[in-house]
């Protein structure tokens, strides 16, 4: 039987920008939120009342959770890169006949002839295997054994990741030094990524387009001071609503 509760898969800003509305308007009740890690979970620590279902889940046992509570609806809030998890999700929605919308996260403009586009973490890790230059990743820890035979990845590569012990363990197994292993939480300034480029002698930036909310025009920014960008393109070109487009749209049910 179909309940009136809502289901909604984090892990990005828009989806913390979403428990706060819910929080706000009297809704985070009817609400369950569904994150991959605890890290995910602690990032909405900070909105009173929320509720957290914390895991991983494959297709089918999305389809199980979702017969079993009877969700009205489903939102997508999970990273733009997350595309495994999102095919899923639409997947799961679709064979229960469950409501199903896609938060988008809305790409900045930038200067493509000052920056680099590659289709795949491998394609990145090709490029940086041509020269010797310092680099740093801001991909995130997720995929980062891509890089694991760049050519002297100890000396050369430096990791920022989440600030979560999954993320640190990714990247020492990845092969990366300790040493120039960043565990912080963003999005950073332009000052910021300038000074850490700096600190560790990095003439070369391999990010992803994670748009305004992933911090990335500040880090775009860097081709204009002189530094190589390498930018890891999105998925595919993705069909779904942005925030204020959800919150509209929830606001009418």
């Amino acid at each position: 039987m179909r309940s009136d509760r809502l289901a909604v898969f984090a892990g990005t800003r828009e989806g913390h920008d979403l428990a706060r509305y819910l929080a706000d308007t009297g809704r985070l009740e009817k609400t369950d939120f569904f994150v991959a890690t605890d890290y995910g979970k602690n990032a909405l620590e900070d909105v009173s009342g929320v509720r957290v279902i914390v895991g991983r889940m494959d297709r089918e046992a999305m389809e199980r959770c979702f017969r079993r509570r009877g969700y009205r609806q489903i939102v997508d809030a999970t990273h733009p890169y997350a595309a495994e998890v999102t095919e899923n999700l639409r997947a799961a929605a679709a064979d229960c006949g469950t409501a199903y919308m896609r938060l988008l996260r809305e790409e900045e403009d930038c200067d493509r002839n000052k920056i680099r586009f590659v289709d795949s973490q491998r394609e990145a890790a090709a490029l940086l295997n041509d020269r010797d230059d310092k680099f740093l990743l801001t991909t995130g820890a997720r995929d980062i054994g891509a890089y694991a035979r760049v050519k002297n990845l100890r000396q050369r590569g430096c990791a920022r990741v989440l600030p979560a012990e999954e993320s640190l363990r990714a990247c020492l197994e990845a092969g990366f030094s300790r040493e120039r292993i960043i565990c912080m939480q963003g999005p950073f300034t332009r000052a910021m990524n300038i000074a850490t480029m700096e600190q560790f002698g990095c003439s070369v930036l391999v990010t992803k387009s994670t748009g305004r909310a992933g911090g990335f025009p500040e880090k775009a920014a860097l081709a204009e001071e002189g530094y190589r960008v390498i930018v890891i393109g999105r998925p595919e070109k993705e069909e779904g609503f942005t925030l204020k487009e959800i919150i509209e749209r929830l606001e009418i049910e």
